[in-house]
Protein backbone atom coordinates (compact mmCIF):
# COMPACT_ATOMS: atom_id res chain seq x y z
CA UNK A 1 0.00 0.00 0.00
CA UNK A 2 2.83 2.43 0.84
CA UNK A 3 4.06 2.11 -2.65
CA UNK A 4 1.07 2.43 -3.95
CA UNK A 5 0.83 5.92 -2.31
CA UNK A 6 4.45 6.87 -3.38
CA UNK A 7 3.92 5.96 -7.07
CA UNK A 8 0.74 8.38 -6.28
CA UNK A 9 2.60 10.53 -5.10
CA UNK A 10 5.72 10.50 -7.87
CA UNK A 11 2.99 11.00 -10.53
CA UNK A 12 1.55 14.26 -8.80
CA UNK A 13 5.40 15.45 -8.96
CA UNK A 14 5.55 14.68 -12.40
CA UNK A 15 2.37 16.43 -13.18
CA UNK A 16 3.90 19.41 -11.25
CA UNK A 17 6.88 19.78 -13.42
CA UNK A 18 4.75 19.16 -16.47
CA UNK A 19 2.87 22.66 -15.50
CA UNK A 20 5.54 24.28 -14.90
CA UNK A 21 7.50 23.43 -18.19
CA UNK A 22 3.68 24.48 -20.13
CA UNK A 23 3.06 27.37 -17.43
CA UNK A 24 6.94 29.15 -18.35
CA UNK A 25 6.15 28.82 -22.20
CA UNK A 26 2.44 30.19 -21.36
CA UNK A 27 4.47 33.08 -19.49
CA UNK A 28 7.42 33.71 -22.28
CA UNK A 29 4.40 33.69 -25.18
CA UNK A 30 2.11 35.78 -23.06
CA UNK A 31 4.69 38.34 -22.44
CA UNK A 32 5.13 38.03 -18.65
CA UNK A 33 8.38 36.97 -18.71
CA UNK A 34 11.55 36.97 -20.73
CA UNK A 35 13.57 34.26 -21.81
CA UNK A 36 16.69 36.22 -21.01
CA UNK A 37 15.05 36.27 -17.12
CA UNK A 38 16.27 34.90 -13.72
CA UNK A 39 12.33 33.65 -13.96
CA UNK A 40 12.19 31.77 -17.24
CA UNK A 41 15.77 29.96 -16.23
CA UNK A 42 14.10 29.30 -12.41
CA UNK A 43 11.11 28.13 -13.75
CA UNK A 44 12.60 25.57 -16.22
CA UNK A 45 15.05 24.31 -13.54
CA UNK A 46 12.11 23.31 -10.93
CA UNK A 47 10.25 21.51 -14.20
CA UNK A 48 12.97 19.74 -15.13
CA UNK A 49 13.74 18.84 -11.40
CA UNK A 50 10.63 17.94 -10.78
CA UNK A 51 10.07 15.35 -13.69
CA UNK A 52 13.44 13.96 -13.07
CA UNK A 53 12.11 12.95 -9.29
CA UNK A 54 8.92 11.48 -10.95
CA UNK A 55 11.11 9.19 -13.15
CA UNK A 56 12.22 7.54 -9.89
CA UNK A 57 8.55 5.91 -9.97
CA UNK A 58 8.39 4.10 -13.20
CA UNK A 59 12.66 5.06 -14.45
CA UNK A 60 13.02 5.66 -18.46
CA UNK A 61 16.85 6.73 -19.56
CA UNK A 62 15.84 8.75 -22.60
CA UNK A 63 13.78 10.74 -20.67
CA UNK A 64 15.93 10.95 -17.32
CA UNK A 65 18.56 12.27 -19.62
CA UNK A 66 16.43 15.16 -21.43
CA UNK A 67 15.69 16.47 -17.86
CA UNK A 68 19.11 16.15 -16.76
CA UNK A 69 20.50 18.51 -20.05
CA UNK A 70 17.87 20.88 -19.06
CA UNK A 71 18.80 21.42 -15.63
CA UNK A 72 22.41 21.82 -16.42
CA UNK A 73 21.16 24.21 -19.06
CA UNK A 74 18.86 26.18 -16.65
CA UNK A 75 21.88 26.52 -14.08
CA UNK A 76 24.45 27.51 -16.90
CA UNK A 77 21.89 29.85 -18.19
CA UNK A 78 20.85 31.73 -14.49
CA UNK A 79 24.89 31.78 -13.89
CA UNK A 80 24.94 33.43 -17.54
CA UNK A 81 22.12 36.26 -16.64
CA UNK A 82 24.29 36.77 -13.16
CA UNK A 83 27.48 36.96 -14.46
CA UNK A 84 26.12 39.36 -17.26
CA UNK A 85 24.13 41.81 -15.16
CA UNK A 86 27.17 41.77 -12.42
CA UNK A 87 29.64 42.89 -15.21
CA UNK A 88 27.69 45.73 -16.98
CA UNK A 89 28.94 49.11 -15.46
CA UNK A 90 27.30 52.59 -15.73
CA UNK A 91 28.71 56.34 -15.13
CA UNK A 92 26.47 58.70 -13.13
CA UNK A 93 25.51 60.00 -16.28
CA UNK A 94 24.35 56.79 -17.93
CA UNK A 95 22.58 55.76 -14.53
CA UNK A 96 20.75 59.32 -14.52
CA UNK A 97 19.17 58.96 -18.44
CA UNK A 98 18.21 55.31 -17.25
CA UNK A 99 16.32 56.62 -13.98
CA UNK A 100 14.97 59.34 -15.43
CA UNK A 101 13.87 57.00 -19.23
CA UNK A 102 14.73 53.63 -19.51
CA UNK A 103 13.52 53.13 -15.48
CA UNK A 104 12.85 49.27 -16.20
CA UNK A 105 15.39 48.77 -19.31
CA UNK A 106 17.63 45.57 -18.22
CA UNK A 107 21.02 46.39 -17.81
CA UNK A 108 22.24 44.71 -20.70
CA UNK A 109 20.12 45.93 -23.02
CA UNK A 110 20.63 49.38 -21.74
CA UNK A 111 23.93 48.88 -22.23
CA UNK A 112 23.89 48.49 -25.77
CA UNK A 113 21.69 51.07 -26.42
CA UNK A 114 24.28 53.30 -24.48
CA UNK A 115 27.18 51.76 -26.81
CA UNK A 116 25.10 52.56 -29.78
CA UNK A 117 24.78 56.39 -29.42
CA UNK A 118 27.07 59.10 -28.11
CA UNK A 119 26.89 61.99 -25.76
CA UNK A 120 27.58 65.58 -26.73
CA UNK A 121 27.36 69.03 -25.89
CA UNK A 122 24.91 70.73 -28.80
CA UNK A 123 25.75 74.77 -28.76
CA UNK A 124 22.80 76.63 -29.34
CA UNK A 125 20.81 76.82 -32.71
CA UNK A 126 21.46 73.08 -33.46
CA UNK A 127 18.14 71.32 -34.36
CA UNK A 128 17.63 67.80 -33.18
CA UNK A 129 14.33 67.43 -35.17
CA UNK A 130 12.88 69.18 -38.87
CA UNK A 131 9.03 69.29 -38.75
CA UNK A 132 8.59 67.32 -41.33
CA UNK A 133 11.26 65.67 -42.03
CA UNK A 134 12.17 62.00 -41.34
CA UNK A 135 13.42 61.54 -37.97
CA UNK A 136 16.71 60.14 -38.63
CA UNK A 137 18.27 60.27 -34.55
CA UNK A 138 16.83 59.53 -30.81
CA UNK A 139 17.82 62.10 -28.72
CA UNK A 140 17.79 62.56 -24.96
CA UNK A 141 18.29 65.67 -23.68
CA UNK A 142 20.16 65.69 -20.25
CA UNK A 143 20.19 69.71 -19.48
CA UNK A 144 19.45 72.72 -20.76
CA UNK A 145 17.07 73.12 -23.15
CA UNK A 146 15.45 73.20 -26.34
CA UNK A 147 12.27 74.56 -28.27
CA UNK A 148 9.92 73.10 -29.85
CA UNK A 149 8.55 75.11 -33.02
CA UNK A 150 5.23 73.78 -34.98
CA UNK A 151 4.10 75.76 -37.83
CA UNK A 152 6.58 78.44 -37.37
CA UNK A 153 5.59 79.04 -33.46
CA UNK A 154 7.21 77.93 -30.14
CA UNK A 155 4.95 75.28 -28.94
CA UNK A 156 6.89 74.03 -25.91
CA UNK A 157 10.41 73.98 -24.49
CA UNK A 158 12.22 70.40 -23.27
CA UNK A 159 14.37 70.87 -20.56
CA UNK A 160 14.72 67.30 -20.49
CA UNK A 161 13.58 64.05 -21.74
CA UNK A 162 13.23 62.29 -25.32
CA UNK A 163 13.25 63.76 -28.91
CA UNK A 164 12.44 62.03 -31.54
CA UNK A 165 10.56 58.97 -30.14
CA UNK A 166 7.41 59.05 -31.81
CA UNK A 167 8.48 58.09 -35.29
CA UNK A 168 12.56 57.21 -35.16
CA UNK A 169 11.77 53.23 -35.22
CA UNK A 170 10.08 53.94 -38.77
CA UNK A 171 11.93 57.02 -39.90
CA UNK A 172 8.22 59.51 -39.65
CA UNK A 173 8.32 62.38 -40.27
CA UNK A 174 9.03 64.98 -37.19
CA UNK A 175 5.52 67.01 -36.01
CA UNK A 176 7.75 69.81 -34.72
CA UNK A 177 11.27 70.99 -35.17
CA UNK A 178 13.12 70.61 -32.39
CA UNK A 179 16.08 73.36 -31.64
CA UNK A 180 18.72 73.95 -28.71
CA UNK A 181 17.99 77.19 -26.77
CA UNK A 182 20.59 76.91 -24.46
CA UNK A 183 23.76 74.71 -24.42
CA UNK A 184 22.19 71.01 -24.06
CA UNK A 185 23.72 67.94 -23.09
CA UNK A 186 22.64 65.42 -25.68
CA UNK A 187 22.88 61.68 -26.15
CA UNK A 188 22.23 60.64 -29.71
CA UNK A 189 21.59 57.43 -31.27
CA UNK A 190 20.96 56.53 -35.09
CA UNK A 191 17.79 55.33 -36.00
CA UNK A 192 19.64 52.94 -38.14
CA UNK A 193 21.78 51.55 -35.29
CA UNK A 194 18.65 51.06 -33.39
CA UNK A 195 16.61 48.91 -36.29
CA UNK A 196 19.77 46.95 -36.59
CA UNK A 197 19.78 46.19 -32.75
CA UNK A 198 15.90 45.51 -32.33
CA UNK A 199 16.05 43.20 -35.98
CA UNK A 200 18.55 40.78 -34.14
CA UNK A 201 17.14 41.12 -30.06
CA UNK A 202 13.25 40.91 -30.20
CA UNK A 203 13.51 41.82 -26.53
CA UNK A 204 15.64 44.58 -26.83
CA UNK A 205 12.74 46.32 -29.34
CA UNK A 206 9.87 45.66 -27.15
CA UNK A 207 11.27 46.94 -24.37
CA UNK A 208 12.47 50.11 -26.59
CA UNK A 209 8.75 50.11 -27.66
CA UNK A 210 7.23 50.37 -24.32
CA UNK A 211 10.35 53.07 -23.13
CA UNK A 212 9.29 55.33 -26.37
CA UNK A 213 5.48 54.78 -25.75
CA UNK A 214 5.91 55.76 -22.36
CA UNK A 215 7.74 58.93 -23.02
CA UNK A 216 5.10 59.50 -25.44
CA UNK A 217 2.59 59.51 -23.08
CA UNK A 218 4.13 61.40 -20.64
CA UNK A 219 5.24 64.19 -23.39
CA UNK A 220 1.01 64.69 -24.03
CA UNK A 221 0.23 64.52 -20.59
CA UNK A 222 2.95 67.60 -19.91
CA UNK A 223 0.97 68.88 -23.16
CA UNK A 224 -2.53 68.87 -21.80
CA UNK A 225 -0.98 70.51 -18.02
CA UNK A 226 0.21 73.53 -20.21
CA UNK A 227 -2.97 73.27 -21.79
CA UNK A 228 -4.97 73.51 -18.74
CA UNK A 229 -3.02 76.34 -16.91
CA UNK A 230 -3.39 78.48 -19.88
CA UNK A 231 -7.06 77.66 -19.59
CA UNK A 232 -7.22 79.11 -15.73
CA UNK A 233 -4.89 81.94 -16.69
CA UNK A 234 -7.19 83.22 -19.55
Amino acid sequence: MSAFYASGLLDWVGFAGVVFYIGSYAALQGGLIRGSSYSYAALNLIAATLVLISLSASFNLSAAIVQIFWIAISIIGIVRIFWLRHRVRFNAEEMAFLNDALPHYPKTAARRLLDAGTWRDALDGVVLTEEGQPVSHLHYIASGSARVVAGGATVAEIARGMVGEMNVLDAGPASASVIVESGARVFTVSGDALRRICRNDGEFRLFLEQSLNTATRRKLIEANARLARKDESA
